[in-house]
């Protein structure tokens, strides 16, 4: 019998600027009214359904989108992507320690397997947790999911199935490539399986007696990393890789107490990275990826050039953190308007990959469809497969919508023209890219 679980009280103070921008204000121009009578006016506001106008003669007149011609709808829709987007920038964003709930779902120490639940998440471990490792997990994993929730990037956090996020914690290196973690790598999520797999080394987790606790070296930089690409499950296949990554590492980096992530300190973020970099790394901060090949690398690039030479790794995720950074803080005014205005268009296709799970997951309990395990099924010819959103459908597909999306980051800048303007932004920071 499972006991009730108490959400976890969930911190999230916000600064005072709120970034509340004035719509965009364009010139008068022609416009023609549904029965097709022609008239010209300066559009002051549109709602989504009523527009208001000025006319000539300084009157406000509205008018419904009805009232309009086609041509006017359209261009309506269009405009209304522009506008600024309303928002606060949180300050602080976690849970209260002492709020978080636990639940022990299973015990087997001779299989090795111990499974615990918390408000969000359900993890198995191949280790038996202490309680203050217990609690120290469960809030990470708990604080990272109010952040995802809080960025303005609305991601709206939620399993692709099930009601809890899936994770398991390896003893070992050679456990976690048993369970498909790629080689060379701290930890992985697995869109296939929609589960999270990391080693206990790379975050810090030792052993203790009969159980596992805390290491000094603790670190829940891995964690958020792949918590991020979780919570992010149905975006992953309409962004270009360096946005899943950049967004991970920027994430991973802000800084991390207590289960409090402080958001206003991203700058110390990237600072604090860039010194761990000089200081720790081998090699120090590496050499930036070419970013006029980032910028427009399709996926299948990205994972056939991170193949061909694993040591490009360490650059191009690097290089996709400071392109990620300065949409966020340095681009246009700072308030990370474009990169906002990108999240709120791609997510369209981010909510028609939801409606497609869901139409799968009904279309999996036919009795016709044959369960063959691990995620996989067959089905007969007779029954039709729900299709996929036509935006993500093939690599080509894919390609072309992330080379039309991106244009909203450009904003009318050509590739070379922004790439100028992201070197002199890091140049002031003492970053040559």
């Amino acid at each position: 019998m499972w006991r009730a679980l108490v959400p976890a009280l969930i911190l999230a103070s916000y600064s005072t600027s709120a970034f509340a921008q004035l719509p965009v204000v364009d010139p008068p121009r022609a416009w023609k009214s549904a029965a097709g009578a022609p008239f010209t006016a300066t559009l002051i506001s549109f709602d989504g359904k009523t527009a208001i106008f000025k006319m000539p003669n300084g009157q406000r007149v509205p008018a419904t989108t009805e009232q309009l011609s086609a041509e006017d709808q359209s261009y309506l829709a269009e405009w209304m992507k522009k506008q600024p987007i309303k928002f606060t920038m949180p300050d602080v964003v976690g849970v209260e320690t002492s709020a978080i709930k636990t639940e022990i779902v299973s015990e087997d120490a001779a299989g090795g397997k111990f499974v615990y639940r918390t408000t969000n998440f359900e993890f198995e471990s191949q280790g038996k947790f202490t309680q203050s490792l217990l609690r120290e997990i469960a809030r990470n994993f708990e604080a990272t999911y109010e952040l995802l929730k809080a960025l303005p990037w609305n991601v709206a956090p939620r399993p692709p199935s099930g009601t809890h996020f899936k994770a398991k914690l390896l003893k070992d290196k050679a456990a976690y490539a048993a369970a498909g973690g790629p080689p060379n790598s701290s930890g992985v999520y697995r869109s296939d399986t929609e589960c999270f797999y990391v080693p206990f080394e790379s975050i810090g987790i030792k052993e203790s007696g009969k159980s596992f606790t805390k290491d000094d070296d603790f670190d829940a930089g891995t964690l958020v990393h792949e918590l991020t690409h979780q919570m992010m499950h149905f975006w992953l296949n309409a962004l270009p890789q360096w946005i899943v990554e950049g967004t991970a590492e920027y994430t991973s980096n802000l800084p991390l107490k207590t289960g409090k992530f402080r958001v206003s300190s991203a700058k110390t973020g990237l600072k604090d990275y860039l010194d761990f970099l000089k200081r720790r790394v081998v090699g120090g901060v590496p050499t930036p990826f070419p970013l006029e090949k980032l910028f427009t690398i399709s996926n299948e690039e990205w994972g056939a050039t991170l193949a061909a030479d694993p040591m490009t790794s360490r650059r191009a995720y690097f290089t996709s953190y400071l392109l990620v950074y300065y949409f966020m803080h340095m681009d246009g005014k700072g308030d990370g308007q474009r990169f906002i205005h990108y999240f709120r268009e791609v997510g369209e296709v981010k909510y028609a990959m939801e409606k497609y799970r869901s139409a799968v997951e009904e279309f999996r309990k036919n009795p016709a469809v044959k369960d063959l395990g691990d995620g996989r099924y067959s089905w007969p010819s007779t029954l039709k497969h729900p299709a996929k959103p036509a935006d993500i459908d093939t690599p080509e597909a894919q390609k072309a919508f992330q080379t039309k999306t991106l244009n909203i980051l450009l904003d009318g800048r050509t590739v070379d023209q922004l790439l100028k303007e992201i070197r002199t932004a890091y140049k002031k920071l003492g970053i040559t890219l």
